[in-house]
Parts: C-alpha cells; sequence; structure tokens
C-alpha cells in the first residue's frame, strides 16, 4: 500500500474537530487525488439520537451496552454518522472528482486503536464501499488520551484483519 500524505492543516482540523467534541467522539471522511488529501468532510455523530444505536451495525453486546447509557454517554464511547451528510459528501466528491481516501473519528478517552466495535463496522461495510463506487478507505482515529498530545494513527481493516497504515504529514 501506497503512503497517504496528510497536510499539516488537514491534521491540525482534524485534532481541532476532536477537541470541539470531546468528550464525544467526532467523525467524518478525508478526500482527495491520487495519494494525497485535499479535503475534510466533518460529519455529525448522531449515536445519541433515540433509536440510532438500534440502527446501526453494532454487535449484540455492544448494543445492550449502549442502551444502558445515556445520550450523551453514548456519544462518549461510539459513533454513527449522519446518513444525510455522509451521502451529501460522497456526492460533493464526486462533483469534485475527489476520491474518498479516510474515514475518521476520534477516541476521546481510548488510545488511537480500532476497537473490536470500529473492527466490525469496518468489516460490514468493506463490500458497501464498492457498492458505492468508492475505494475501500483507510480507517484514521484521533486519540485525546493525553489531551496536551493527541494520537493520530492509520489503519488498514480488511476482512477482520487490521494493519497499521502508512500516512506522511504533508
Amino acid at each position: 500500500m501506497a503512503d497517504l500524505t496528510i497536510p499539516q492543516h488537514i491534521l491540525d482540523e482534524l485534532v481541532a474537530h476532536a477537541r470541539e467534541l470531546d468528550p464525544y467522539e467526532c467523525c467524518g471522511f478525508l478526500a482527495g487525488h491520487g495519494q494525497t488529501v485535499t479535503h475534510i468532510y466533518r460529519i455529525k455523530n448522531v449515536v445519541s439520537l433515540e433509536g440510532a444505536s438500534d440502527a446501526a451495525a453494532f454487535d449484540d453486546a455492544k448494543t445492550r451496552h449502549l442502551a444502558k447509557l445515556s445520550p450523551a454517554e453514548r456519544a462518549e464511547v461510539a459513533f454513527i454518522m449522519d446518513a444525510q451528510e455522509m451521502f451529501q459528501a460522497v456526492k460533493d466528491m464526486r462533483k469534485n472528482g475527489l476520491t474518498l481516501q479516510v474515514v475518521y473519528h476520534s477516541h476521546p478517552h481510548d488510545p488511537a486503536r480500532p476497537s473490536i466495535t470500529d473492527i466490525t463496522i469496518a468489516n460490514d461495510w468493506e463490500g458497501n464501499w464498492a457498492r458505492l463506487n468508492l475505494t475501500l478507505p483507510i480507517y484514521l482515529l484521533v486519540s485525546l488520551m493525553e489531551k496536551s498530545r493527541p494520537d493520530i494513527r492509520a489503519y488498514w481493516i480488511r476482512a477482520g484483519s487490521v494493519s497499521l497504515a502508512s500516512i506522511i504529514a504533508g
């Protein structure tokens, strides 16, 4: 897999997005041309909305866990992208000749590595990306465990297998 270059101003915007929503998870897409990210699409996390977690691709244990939490608590440990904003982002990418490159979200309290739920959802979406005529994205996580030193890491998640993806701050 080739390196993906993400300009420093976009990495800074990812961290800003994560900090703005802290202690809740943020989410969105990165898109661009070739191996360079040029656009960020912030997408609303709707996991706190009533019934949203029931409609998501969460496993039974995660769904039971989320049901015990308040809406605010759900947004601290999970994300569901707003479908309308997600498809508006894809529409904009197509209009501007961009390629979806990254799905990102934050972990306000956890390390920058995919959770079991993150891996399950990525697996569930693996076939959807092709059906939507989109490339299989890199999954990028922003950890705010150490508030003064955000940690950004990227991963390929394919067929249940997770491997580190190479990104270059440009």
